[in-house]
């Protein structure tokens, strides 16, 4: 081997052109790499029923790729897609280990399952599950009053900006539709909630762990059972996809109409895959043929 290493090299020296041919390839093979996944000539684009969709690549190191589009960047309300926001305000500015009472005004929040009762205390920890898993409308309004409503909101419009997200706004902690048309709403873009799904997965897992449960048993800080818990993203029973569904947010109303955003790791283990779909009809057949459609279209 030590031989033939030493006839490699000495046959180098006397070539030099060889020597920049094999550098050449290898930049060239390390750009190939580096641009993957690449689309596969003569693929038709999917037509997504909605009004907003995107599918994109985050790589590992933080690098992103969009590979499908419609309308990233038109603004639309968000519904419970909202409730992203919420927990990742709560669990950076606070103690997962604070005792919340849910109060006779959180339970009164509106289209809500009504699990929460008034009196119940739970951690910060524990609500996230209720708010994440059930979009728990009671589990938001609770968390929001801790600080108060007003102040809350400020937070999350604080970090809006911090991640740069020039086309989000909050005015609310659960995404619900406002009483009158004319008044304002939480709105985001396909765009900026693909950012903000890909930053969650990356520096707070722990929600997107949240995301990934298709039930979950829920006790109160006394220890006590309250109830057990099961996801409205109906995707997590799904198990036709190459590799594992990270987690996703549902969401609903009058206004935004069905949203969804989901992420699953990326083929060859390379990253993840951050989907939205905003104002479907139907969000859980829409993000099927987003998804669908970004595995088999591409080389990875």
């Amino acid at each position: 081997q030590t031989l033939s290493e030493a006839f490699f090299w000495k046959e180098m020296a006397e070539n030099p052109e060889l020597l920049q041919a094999q550098v050449i390839q290898q930049r060239l093979q390390e750009q190939i790499l580096k641009e993957r996944p690449i689309l596969k000539q003569g693929v038709l684009l999917p037509e997504i029923q909605a009004q907003s969709s995107l599918s994109m690549f985050v790589r590992k190191g933080g690098e992103t790729k969009i590979l499908f589009e419609k309308e990233g960047a038109l603004r639309l309300p968000i519904a419970s897609i909202t409730k992203l926001m919420t927990a990742l305000v709560a669990a950076k500015h606070y103690d997962p280990a604070k005792q919340i009472e849910i109060s006779r005004s959180a339970v009164l929040e509106e289209q809500d399952l009504g699990y929460l009762q008034v009196g119940d205390v739970f951690s910060v920890q524990d609500l996230l599950y209720p708010l994440l898993m059930e979009s728990s409308n009671d589990a938001a309004a609770a968390l929001s009053e801790t600080i108060g409503r007003e102040a809350f909101v400020d937070l999350m419009n604080l970090e809006v900006r911090e991640l740069g997200l020039a086309n989000t706004r909050f005015v609310n902690p659960t995404g619900l539709d406002p009483a009158s048309p004319t008044d304002p709403i939480n709105y985001s873009t396909a765009r900026d909630l693909a950012t903000l799904a890909g930053y969650l997965v990356s520096e707070y897992p722990e929600i997107f762990q949240i995301l990934s449960l298709r039930e979950h048993n829920l006790f109160t800080l006394a220890g006590a059972f309250h109830h057990t818990m099961k996801s409205t993203n109906e995707l997590l029973n799904f198990e036709g996809w190459p590799t594992p569904i990270v987690g996703g947010k549902t969401g609903w109303t009058p206004l935004a109409q069905g949203c969804l955003v989901l992420v699953l790791q990326s083929p060859k283990d390379q990253g993840y895959l951050v989907n939205v779909v905003l104002g479907a009809e139907d969000r859980f057949s829409q993000m099927k043929t987003l998804v669908n459609w970004t595995y088999n279209s591409f080389i990875w």
